[in-house]
């Protein structure tokens, strides 16, 4: 019996390891993959402790509530622009509809938002949705890389890609700092943050971004990049806006009106110029919810944890290098535990070392900002959790059936030896 359980313990443990090596090496549970982060994100953003005064971000939003054609919205832009620049803003983030079409009224009023020489464009923006799709599979990958400049280059503007990838209350945010390409030109198109950071500091327009395999170099800044192009940023709690404004959208008028902002949820009365004050020297983003394309999704907030992070030097490092060999050792040290042990036991030991593993990702990402993505590492730990004990209750299985059949046999040769024994005198 040794034997043999021994070989199809090799045997299936070999399949094990194969098939999680095949799964990990082809990406087979993509649709899972930077999904234990956030569990229970809810509760740990509560523990995580409050900022401190010296963390600071220049960065500040401002909300256009209401849904408008994309002519309105451009005017309305340029009225909010006019105002912030009056207020004292450096920079003002514009994100664009991805369907504006380049007729003279567009172009027009493009070129009078950026006539204030504050505002920085953002093209078709990317949010995934909180329903995995196709489409934000693909935009994993660096052949879907490229946008169209907003006004086709009939007239040049400040612009950047909206690159950003997270999802709903998810604590990861990834972005692709300078690696999209124009579809006309071919030259590489950074993401609107950079651009942001540009104009915030002083730099020019034309100041060189250098990229290599791993490192994206800006001014002063470096932001390192992953094997996939991107780079990792986790949510920090910023500090509470205390000011600011709001403008909803008139709908008779098709025109804004503004409103002070307490963003620190006590209800006050503040002077609406003195509210437009709290954009002095800072980023503003512009977030117009006709923009929207993933709920509970603020263009504004995802973008302040971007920007807080490239001027804080900040990133989460993606540690992944040694999924093959904990695969091995996962098979090996299960392989051993199963044949020493029961099932049950195994299947406990199992689930006790899946939640260990969980936790231990968790807490890398929490305490350390290093990115341990257990998902490829679960496969093994799960099936031969699985399928060993199976196989040794099957082996066992069938040797008690092979002794109950010999001693069946036995107990039949006994049987007709006693039936054809001499009859004693």
């Amino acid at each position: 019996m040794k034997t043999t359980l021994l070989l199809k313990y090799f045997l299936w443990s070999m399949l094990v390891f194969a098939l999680s090596v095949g799964l990990m090496s082809f990406r087979a549970l993509r649709s899972l993959e930077l999904r234990s982060f956030d569990i229970a994100v809810g509760l740990r953003i509560r523990w995580q402790s409050r900022p401190s005064e010296k963390v600071e971000t220049p960065v500040a939003p401002l909300p256009i509530w209401g849904y408008s054609s994309n002519e309105a919205y451009l005017r309305n832009v340029r009225q909010v622009v006019r105002s912030l620049k009056n207020a004292g803003a450096k920079v003002v983030v514009v994100p664009l509809p991805d369907n504006l079409v380049s007729v003279p009224r567009i172009l027009g009023l493009l070129n009078a938002i950026n006539s204030d020489s504050i505002a920085v464009f953002g093209s078709e923006m990317r949010i995934r949705s909180p329903f995995p799709t196709r489409t934000s599979f693909t935009f994993e990958e660096r052949r879907t890389w490229w946008v169209r400049q907003p006004a086709f280059h009939r007239i040049e503007i400040p612009w950047g890609v909206s690159s950003v990838l997270t999802d709903p209350y998810s604590l990861l945010y990834r972005f692709v700092p300078d690696a999209f390409k124009d579809f006309e030109t071919g030259e590489r198109v950074p993401d609107i943050a950079l651009q942001a950071i540009k104009r915030y500091l002083g730099y020019p327009d034309s100041l060189e971004i250098r990229i290599s395999p791993s490192y994206v170099f800006f001014g002063t800044y470096t932001i390192p990049l992953e094997r996939d192009g991107f780079a990792y940023v986790r949510y920090s709690p910023l500090p509470v806006y205390g000011g600011g404004v709001y403008a909803t959208v008139v709908p008779e008028a098709d025109s804004l009106v503004y409103f002070p902002a307490a963003w620190s949820g006590r209800l006050r009365e503040k002077n609406l110029d003195n509210a437009w004050q709290f954009y002095k020297n800072k980023i503003v983003i512009l977030d117009w919810s006709g923009l929207s394309q993933a709920p509970f999704v603020s263009y504004d907030r995802t973008y302040a944890q971007i920007i807080h992070a490239i001027l804080s030097r900040s990133y989460v490092k993606r540690y992944n290098d040694y999924d093959l060999l904990f695969i091995l050792l996962f098979v090996s040290l299960l392989s051993v535990l199963s044949y020493k042990l029961r099932g049950l036991v195994t299947l406990g030991i199992t689930f006790l070392l899946s939640l260990g593993i969980l936790a231990l990702s968790i807490w890398l990402f929490d305490r350390y900002s290093i990115l341990f993505d257990p998902v490829y590492v679960l496969v093994p730990i799960v099936l031969c959790g699985v399928i060993l004990p199976v196989v040794k209750l099957t082996e066992e299985k069938r040797v008690a059936e092979e002794l109950i059949r010999s001693l069946e046999d036995e107990k039949k040769r006994l049987e007709d030896l006693v039936r054809n024994l001499p009859p004693r005198l």
